[in-house]
């Protein structure tokens, strides 16, 4: 009995190993969708911040600061519910955009994204874009998408597909991942951060300190801080025109 119970462990650990290896071989079909870190033969890499809860304003108007003392930029993931938007935050998202940083979304809530129905998922991504519009009194085309958790898979409501299908009904190509959340250990995130990196921060008080020594450590290394964008070879987005509002019915007959 002892020998069957040893064989089946040793049996489910090497399944285990397989689809780990699956899940991170080239032939992953979610490898071109979800964007874990640029190219690792140029020196650039890409600060993010994800969350901005309007208790958290002065770090992130610290970290725009940041951006103009060392000429570099950053791109913001806000989660819509926080508090951070609205006429009255206009000052400071437009600081954000004038500073050089982009503005990408966290979507409207922090809740996976597998545990909302279809339309919750086109909502949480459809009210982002309005609310950053309203925020910003024009329309500032949302290029990045960073799911709560960083998640896309099978949840309460939705499948690992049909999340994915919402996602790019919505307009974006990719997700936003990262490969380096280090915000503790300097010595250690050095050591990890590459060619190519994209960098997890939050906008609060740690990771902001952090960040003050981090930023010049980096350049003394040759790093050229980028916004995702850049980082993957696209133009800034076109901001301008009309707001964005979110209309679930005109979404659904549409597609």
């Amino acid at each position: 009995m002892f020998k069957q119970v040893v064989a089946l462990f040793l049996c489910a650990c090497t399944l285990l190993c397989l689809v780990t290896a699956a899940a991170e071989a080239p032939g992953d079909p979610l490898a071109p969708f979800i964007l874990h870190h640029g190219d690792r033969s140029v020196p650039k890499i890409a600060i993010t911040v994800d969350d901005c809860y309007k208790t958290s304003r002065q770090w992130l108007e610290r970290d725009v600061e940041l951006c103009r003392e060392y000429g570099i930029a950053m791109t913001f993931f806000p989660l819509v519910h926080t508090g951070c938007m609205g006429e009255k935050n206009r000052a400071l998202w437009q600081s954000v955009l004038d500073s050089g940083c982009e503005i990408g979304t966290h979507t409207y809530s922090h809740m996976k994204m597998g545990n909302r129905d279809l339309r919750g998922l086109i909502g949480c991504m459809g009210h982002a874009q309005e609310a950053l519009d309203e925020t910003l009194g024009y329309h500032y085309p949302i290029r990045w998408l960073r799911p709560p958790y960083g998640s896309v898979e099978t949840g309460k409501k939705s499948s690992e597909n049909e999340v994915i299908r919402a996602i790019e009904k919505c307009g974006f190509d990719h997700i936003v991942h990262w490969d380096v959340s280090e915000t503790k250990d300097m010595k250690r995130a050095l050591q990890d951060i590459q060619n190519g990196s994209i960098l997890l921060f939050h906008a609060k008080k740690k990771d902001t300190l952090f960040l003050e020594e981090l930023i010049p450590e980096l350049q003394a290394r040759g790093f050229e801080l980028v916004t995702v964008s850049e980082l993957f070879g696209f133009e800034p987005p076109k901001a301008g025109g009309e707001k964005y509002v979110y209309d679930w019915d005109a979404f659904r007959n549409a597609h």
